[in-house]
């Protein structure tokens, strides 16, 4: 591999993409290689949009190989098999193998609606750009009748010390919910409605905290909404959702986000995943047990919940570390997850959430209205037309101080 260390990036998506762009300061002195079967990089925090708002799937995505060209880095576009961090090989699937110097993980996790019997018959979803466009043909059939919106329950490995929760993320929960109820308004079909929320957990957003709950719950009572917690989905039928408890809800339009589980290739490949198939990783995203690998984003198992902000904040930390043990220079910023998203909630209406009390933090605030909206407006065609690049560091750190002063 000559003079210049390989850092060999598996998945193009936030993660992936962040710790690129942060380790091309290192210039000659690395080689970088991105490999991912997608031709293109997804960014789903934009799929609701897609899924209820009838947005173009192609502005949620962009291809890989131009940007990575333009930046002089290979992009394999290909599966990988199997990991062997011993030999510090990766298996192509086509049967070749790619040797790293350092890799970093950042595969996401998979969506696993087949893990939900009767969702390929009878559910829809947001997850992805196969589904989001699915959903918005059945929403723009829709005529009437219950539509019920909720995620499947998720179940972790115990390697590392993350929360525990329910569900991965259910933001895309809220913002479908209350975009949903804008679009039945604006065609005059609300009256012809009923819109039922489940979440698997004792708490509905159990990532966030009591300022939070406080701030969206009259929200929630105000659309009509009625939401249910502890309720465990065991299948999708024709006419609703079954319950593990034994109880049904009555559905034409039945919403699930799918229980997350951990890519097969981290199953596949020794010592790499926990039993979950997650990537366990110390603060620092390097891996409990194997040298030179370290993951970041959905796929590792500190990250939780399931969010896109938290898999850049461990990309940054992830990219610190490898440019730390390639060079000896450099601090590693500390691993402080908080929960940020902006959800939509319809026409310029949007709320903004920052929280970081699931991690022993004080800070629980929400801000709603134009504003956010702008704001998350800003962030998406920011990131799709700089083909993947997120907004400067100054500007965030501004914009989060900002949020903060906002609670005192």
């Amino acid at each position: 591999m000559g003079d210049r260390a390989r850092v060999v990036i598996l998945g193009g998506g936030f993660a992936g993409l962040r710790a690129l762009h942060r380790l091309q300061a290192l210039g000659e002195r690395v080689e970088l290689v991105l490999v991912d079967a997608r031709a293109t990089s997804l960014a789903r925090p934009a799929l609701p949009e897609v899924a209820v708002a009838g947005k173009l799937v192609d502005h949620a995505r962009f291809p890989l190989a131009p940007l990575l060209a333009h930046h002089g880095v290979r992009f394999v576009n290909e599966s990988a098999e199997r990991i062997d961090a011993d030999q510090r090989q990766i298996l192509l699937t086509g049967g070749e193998t790619l040797a790293y110097d350092h890799l970093l993980i950042a595969l996401g996790a998979v969506k696993d609606y087949d893990a939900i019997p009767g969702f390929r018959e009878h559910g829809y979803s947001v997850c992805d750009d196969v589904e989001a466009p699915r959903l918005y043909d059945a929403l723009k059939r829709f005529r009437g009748g219950p539509i019920v919106i909720g995620s499947a329950r998720s179940v972790w490995g115990s390697r590392v010390d993350a929360p525990r929760l329910a569900a991965p993320c259910e933001g895309p929960v809220a913002e479908l919910m209350f975009m949903i109820d804008h679009e039945l308004r604006r065609r005059g079909l609300r009256e012809q409605a009923t819109l039922r929320v489940f979440s698997p957990g004792e708490v509905f957003f159990e990532d966030v905290g009591p300022k939070v709950h406080a701030d969206v719950e009259p929200l929630v009572h105000s659309h009509g909404i009625e939401v249910q917690t502890g309720k465990v989905l065991a299948r999708v039928d024709a006419g609703g959702v079954v319950f593990s408890d034994g109880t049904s809800w009555e559905s034409a339009l039945s919403i699930v986000l799918p229980p997350y589980s951990g890519n097969p290739l981290i199953k596949r490949s020794e010592r790499l995943g926990d039993e979950q198939g997650f990537v366990p990783t110390d603060k620092t995203m390097r891996h409990l047990d194997l040298d030179r690998v370290y993951a970041a984003g959905d796929c590792a198992a500190l990250a939780m919940p399931k969010l896109g902000h938290i898999a850049v904040m461990q990309a940054d930390v992830a990219a610190a570390a490898i440019r730390h043990d390639l060079t000896g220079q450099g601090e590693i910023p500390p691993h402080r997850p908080e929960v940020f998203c902006i959800a939509n909630r319809g026409g310029i209406q949007a709320t903004l959430i920052l929280s970081d009390t699931l991690f022993g933090g004080s800070t629980d605030l929400t801000l709603d209205g134009p504003l956010a909206h702008l704001m998350k407006w800003s962030f998406d065609s920011y990131y799709f037309h700089t083909v993947g690049r997120l907004p400067p560091d100054l500007l965030s750190d501004g914009m989060e101080s900002f949020l903060r002063r906002l609670q005192h």
